[in-house]
């Protein structure tokens, strides 16, 4: 398979339900950043074992922890906890993480409020049900992970992976985008992952072209005002609720200020409809190359990163695909 074994630290415990062995303990090995995927199968019964030993051991060694998993699996997960489940904080991954791009966020925070060191967090960026667009953004995300955190505290993430759930083209992205493999108890090193440095490359290759007519708007500076206004209008067209509207419209401003700024003065925006949902792309001829861009609360003295940072705040998802002379952001609002 690719993996090489290492040693793997099993623990048991009493909970409500019978105490279930776990593959590996959390970050107290003082190992630095251990991002490891939990590959299971059978259901809420595989990923009960390869997760309720280790959150509680975590919770007796007074660590911090968070659990951000989809909804079907944290209600089983706090049920297998018992009187643990009390003392973990869980969040709506489904809501905090539609967009992928928001997730490192999470964890930043996470670590900012607790110190870091020692810190258990089970995150589920790819679940059943995810678009082909969406975990197409999970793959980079997770990738990206290992260089957000490849410097700083000891820390563990442990990533849920559903066997008999997701296509096999996401298993194969796991297995590549973490160092640390768990499957049916044991941990193994991952041969298939290359490091934090060789595989990420968050932007490249091309986005499906549009499956519907589109609109295709060219701007200049002299035309941002007007690009306001026609989002504003095509998204009442399309029937999206005022709030939404208004954060469509202020995503793709940043993006269209972006691209004058950065961008060569120019750009084309593209609007149509997928659906339930509404996308808007801008191209231009700049180029991103800051991997981390908009995935990180930009600081008030920032100068790069913080339009890119609103639109994944307001959008569904966004994708950027860049190369030299030529980038394209597109985001996504759902009508639902």
């Amino acid at each position: 398979m690719g993996q090489r074994e290492i040693t793997p630290v099993s623990s048991t415990v009493s909970c409500s339900h019978p105490a279930i062995s776990t593959p590996t303990s959390s970050a107290a090995s003082g190992l630095g950043f251990r991002h490891e995927a939990l590959l299971y199968a059978g259901g809420d019964a595989g990923f009960l074992q390869g997760t309720v030993g280790l959150v509680a051991d975590a919770v007796e060694d007074d660590a911090a922890v968070l659990i951000a998993v989809a909804q079907p699996r944290a209600q089983a997960l706090r049920e297998a906890l018992g009187d643990y489940a009390g003392r973990v904080p869980f969040a709506a991954m489904h809501e905090l993480g539609r967009n992928p791009a928001r997730i490192i966020a999470i964890w930043d925070s996470f670590l900012e409020e607790h110190g870091g060191e020692h810190s258990l967090a089970i995150g589920e960026p790819a679940w059943p049900g995810r678009s082909p667009a969406e975990l197409s953004e999970c793959e980079r995300h997770e990738s990206l992970l290992n260089v957000a955190f490849e410097s700083g505290p000891s820390w563990h993430l442990l990533c849920p992976y559903d066997l008999d759930g997701l296509d096999d083209r996401v298993i194969e992205a796991a297995r590549r985008t973490h160092p640390i493999l768990a499957r049916n108890g044991r941990s193994r090193i991952s041969e298939r992952y290359p490091g934090p440095h060789r595989e990420p490359r968050p932007f490249s290759g091309d986005l499906p072209a549009p499956s519907a007519p589109y609109v295709a708007l060219a701007f200049t500076v002299k035309q941002l005002a007007e690009i306001r206004q026609d989002v504003c209008e095509w998204a009442t067209q399309q029937s999206l609720g005022l709030e939404e509207s208004e954060e469509l419209v202020l995503a793709v401003n940043e993006l269209t200020t972006n691209s004058v700024r950065h961008g060569g003065g120019r750009g084309v925006l593209r609007m149509w409809r997928e659906g339930e949902t509404l996308l808007c792309e801008v191209q231009d001829e700049g180029q991103i190359t800051l991997p981390l861009v908009g995935r990180r609360r930009p600081g008030s003295a920032a100068r790069n990163g913080r339009g890119v940072w609103i639109a994944n705040q307001l959008c569904d998802l966004v994708q950027i695909r860049s190369a030299p002379a030529r980038t394209v952001v597109r985001v996504h609002k759902s009508l639902a």
